[in-house]
Order: C-alpha cells, then sequence, then structure tokens
C-alpha cells in the first residue's frame, strides 16, 4: 500500500539523520529521492502503467536492436545510436541508407521525416508542461515516446490550471517521469541486448526470423478474448493455403478475412461465440 504523508516524512526525517552529511547533501539533490512521498507516489504509477505494455516494447526494441547488430555500424556505434537517438522508426529508417552510404544530410531528413508524428505528439502535450523550466521540457522531449504520449493524453485530456496542479502536488508532472522512465528503460533493455547478442544469430536466418519472433510476442496478449481468437487462427489458416498466390496477396486475404470474421464473432451473439 502507498505510504501516507505522514509516514512518508517520517521517514524522510529518519533518512536525513542517518545520512552523513556530505552524502546527505548529494542524495537530497538526485531525483525521486529529493521528492515529496506525493511525487514519488505519481512516479510509480506511471512506471507501473508503463509496464502494462513491457512485452510489446521490449519485442520491437530487441529486433531494432538486432538491426543495428547486423548493420555496418560497429558495437559502440550501435550503442550510441540506441542512446542518443531513442527513435526506433528513424534508427530502422537510417540503417539501410548508412549502409548504403548516403550522405548525412539525406539520413537526417529522412529521420526527420518518418518522426514527424513526435510533433503532433508535442503539441498535444506541450500546455500539460508549459510551466516547467525549459532544460526539463527538452528532457523530457527525449524521454517521451509512443506509448507515453498514448498513455498519458488518454488518462488525462484536460489541462490542469496552476491552482489544480500545485493542489495535486504536480502529480500529473511525475506521472509522465514514471511513463517516460519506464519506457526509455525497457527499450533501452531490449536494444542493447539485440546489439550484443546480433552476432549469435546465423545470417542465413536473417532479420525476419526475429521479427516473426517479434510478432508473435505482440500478438499473443492481444489473444484475449474470442473473437481476436477466431480472427488470427482464419488469418493464419487462408495466409498457408493461398502461399502460391503472386504478389504476397496471400497476406492481403488473410488481413481481410480477418477483420471480417473478427467483426463477426464480436457482434455474435454470447451464446453462439
Amino acid at each position: 500500500m502507498p505510504c501516507s504523508f505522514e509516514s512518508g516524512a517520517l521517514g524522510r526525517a529518519f533518512y536525513n539523520e542517518a545520512l552523513p552529511m556530505p552524502l546527505y547533501s548529494l542524495t537530497s539533490k538526485l531525483p525521486y529521492l529529493s521528492w515529496t512521498p506525493p511525487q514519488q507516489q505519481a512516479w510509480r504509477d506511471g512506471l507501473r502503467t508503463m509496464s502494462g505494455s513491457a512485452v510489446t516494447i521490449f519485442s520491437w526494441a530487441l529486433v531494432t536492436g538486432l538491426a543495428m547488430g547486423k548493420s555496418p555500424l560497429s558495437t559502440d556505434q550501435a550503442l550510441a545510436m540506441s542512446l542518443l537517438v531513442f527513435a526506433g522508426t528513424a534508427q530502422l529508417a537510417a540503417l539501410p541508407l548508412i549502409a548504403a552510404g548516403f550522405s548525412v544530410s539525406t539520413i537526417l531528413v529522412t529521420a526527420f521525416v518518418v518522426n514527424l508524428r513526435f510533433i503532433i505528439f508535442s503539441v498535444g502535450v506541450q500546455a500539460h508542461f508549459s510551466h516547467l523550466p525549459y532544460w526539463r521540457r527538452v528532457l523530457l522531449g527525449y524521454f517521451t515516446a509512443d506509448f507515453g504520449n498514448l498513455m498519458f493524453t488518454n488518462r488525462f485530456p484536460e489541462v490542469q490550471t496552476a491552482q489544480e496542479r500545485s493542489a495535486d502536488a504536480y502529480y500529473r508532472t511525475y506521472f509522465m517521469y514514471g511513463l517516460a522512465t519506464g519506457n526509455w528503460t525497457i527499450w533501452q533493455s531490449g536494444s542493447i541486448l539485440g546489439i550484443i547478442f546480433a552476432s549469435q544469430i546465423p545470417d542465413s536466418w536473417g532479420l525476419e526470423f526475429a521479427g516473426t519472433l517479434a510478432l508473435i510476442a505482440v500478438i499473443v496478449p492481444m489473444l484475449d478474448h474470442r473473437a481476436a481468437r477466431w480472427a488470427a487462427l482464419v488469418a493464419a489458416v487462408i495466409a498457408v493455403l493461398a502461399y502460391s498466390l503472386p504478389l504476397k496477396l496471400n497476406l492481403s486475404l488473410a488481413i481481410f478475412a480477418a477483420i471480417l470474421v473478427g467483426i463477426l464473432a464480436d457482434r455474435a451473439p454470447k451464446g453462439v461465440r
């Protein structure tokens, strides 16, 4: 159970007295340790919310890491790209251009174009964090990705007034910090793991193998109701039976059939399902 403000304050007082003064002076300025108990609770709530999408984020980060590990980049360059860029779409779009020897300007323009959605994201949440100092907004811009933006805007569609923010101890701000921390940590864990172990995957397997594993990891948790399971089963059967069709039309047929079956199964009476 989350601690109350009083118990948190008591623990903080004990913590302050237990630490030597130089060490306390240092730790009291660190993130989380210097926050109030309600702010710490908000951060943990954000972290817990993001953990629900851990499998999806980790899977795609792993595939991105494998792609970088199999690219012409050295291990150090791949690790630096993962940590500094932190944008899976841009990373995957840039890799073939780097391998083909395109100019830096072309690579930068490509990465910018594929990440234009983040401009829309930032406009959508700007009013929520306009009270923060410039440097904090810059850091938040780096750490905030698709999942964090979506989870925050879905939970908090309305912007608070200054009085409301102060009254709830800036809960939303620290909740966003928790979302961003969770997203970044999960992504970097998968990406770095993929970079390090890319050399262990035979070149003959290709990235298709890693992509298949990632899709399985993403799709299986989504099969939590009967309509989804029926749609997945029909898609798999049709994709295999129509495999000989040209232009990979078997996939188009499988997708169309899955959508149709999913809609029908979802609308069917409970007794029929």
